[in-house]
């Protein structure tokens, strides 16, 4: 993001208008809307309204560059998650399966709209917007009640800042309990950043019907302790996997070190994207409750692996740097006994530096290496990793590609850690059933 905001009279003083690109959205976006009118009757409405919005620029007779690029980013109603980093949420947006709610509250100079949101049982998202003279950014933790009873839940935020007065975030609620299909919704912001105040919503929340729920029966013993899955909750945007862990109180055994591969017939294994936990003691046994939140599954699964593992602790990380001045490809580094990565190409230009590369391992690994990252440094040690794109990305099989901010690429050093190899324990089968 840049440091520098543009002066916003100054650039609509200047400039350049895109018309036919803010033509080529509108006329896009028409159609869209004209679909989704049976939704909800507030679409019409704020679909008008933003559209509205969309002509202002217009008829602001000149845009520059700047402006038409904060105009790009301007989230219709509608399309809030169209466009984010998270695949899931991407196609729940594209699908049209989020749910409009376009609410307002204003306080000590802030006003917070929720946008959208998404529910489907494994996942609850809320988009939003945020304006004041200067947008503050993410919002403190709010308080929720679901048909008028506060839940306990543990969140994630992400954002980022549209215009120097705007802030488009994301929300995720992870419950400690199931939610019903179909509930009402209150939530009460008490902060943004340092400033108090009082924002508070009120809503219908109802659950996608696109998801399809496995409940196996089946308990693995690991480590003395009793695993079972609750429930396997297939959805568009995530897959969700509920765990239930039954130790003695004297046991040394931890719950939450415990990960899972989900892995399809197709060898395709899903990304972690998060994990919460929660658990009691009752008589001397622990009970723990898990909840681990992954990618979606792809088309036409039939069979699953669900395979639990754990890394070994208190493991001598030893970091690996290897300059990139006089590299001939392919070269390859070690990873300890995780494998190891061979660099197949680095490209570079003014903008990025974009490093090709195999992973030879015998162990499984997701697409994005969340588990055995490399990263590049330049000559000081500092990391060129993008914070909007900080993992790999698989090309296929065990190709992959990442790219990295500019530097000088004959200063710069590749590095990664000695990784171990994941303990893996008796895997659990799960049958997909025809939708």
């Amino acid at each position: 993001m840049s440091k520098q905001w543009p002066d916003l009279k100054k650039e609509m003083d200047n400039i350049q208008v895109p018309l036919e690109k803010l033509d080529k959205i509108i006329q896009n976006t028409a159609p869209q809307l004209k679909k989704k009118k049976s939704k909800l009757k507030i679409v019409s409405y704020t679909a008008g309204a933003a559209a509205v919005a969309l002509f202002i620029f217009v008829g602001s007779a000149s845009v520059s560059p700047a402006m038409a690029k904060i105009a790009s980013h301007v989230p219709l109603i509608g399309t809030f998650f169209n466009d984010v980093q998270d695949e899931g949420l991407q196609i729940a947006g594209q699908k049209g399966l989020t749910q409009i709610i376009d609410q307002s509250s204003k306080d000590s100079g802030i006003t917070l709209t929720i946008t959208e949101m998404f529910y489907d049982g494994t996942r609850l998202v809320f988009g939003y917007t945020q304006e004041s003279l200067f947008a503050i950014g993410e919002l403190e933790r709010p308080t929720l009640e679901v048909n008028g009873r506060e839940i306990n839940f543990s969140s994630s935020y992400s954002g980022d800042f549209i215009t120097p007065q705007k802030y488009k975030g994301m929300v995720e609620i992870n419950p400690t309990e199931e939610l019903p299909e179909e509930f009402e919704l209150n939530m009460r912001i008490d902060a943004i950043g340092i400033i108090p105040g009082n924002w508070n919503f009120q809503f219908h929340v109802k659950q996608s019907n696109q998801v399809m729920v496995l409940r196996p029966e089946e308990v693995r013993m690991i480590e003395g302790a009793n695993v079972k899955i609750n429930s396997l909750k297939i959805g568009p945007a995530g897959t969700d996997l509920a765990v239930q862990v039954n130790s003695k109180e004297e046991m040394d055994f931890q719950p939450f070190d415990l990960e899972f591969f989900v892995v399809d017939d197709g060898g395709n294994v899903l990304d972690q994207l998060g994990k919460d936990a929660h658990g009691e003691t009752e008589n001397g046994v622990v009970e723990t409750q898990v909840g681990y939140l992954f990618s979606p599954l792809k088309e036409g699964a039939k069979k699953l692996r669900v395979i639990p593992y754990k890394l070994e602790n208190n493991f001598p990380l030893e970091k690996v740097m290897i300059p990139l001045e006089g590299q001939k490809y392919p070269f390859k580094f070690s990873q300890g006994d995780f494998g190891a990565i061979t660099v197949t190409e680095i490209q570079s230009n003014e903008e990025q530096i974009i490093v090709y590369f195999d992973v030879n391992s015998e162990s499984l690994y997701d697409n994005r290496l969340t588990r055995n990252p490399i990263w590049l440094e330049d000559e000081q040690g500092n990391s060129l990793v993008l914070e909007e794109a900080p993992f790999a990305k698989r090309i296929e099989g065990n190709s992959f590609k990442q790219v990295f901010k500019a530097s000088e690429i004959e200063r710069a050093h590749l590095a990664t850690f000695q990784y171990p190899e994941p303990i893996m324990y008796d895997e659990f089968e799960l049958q997909v059933p025809d939708k």
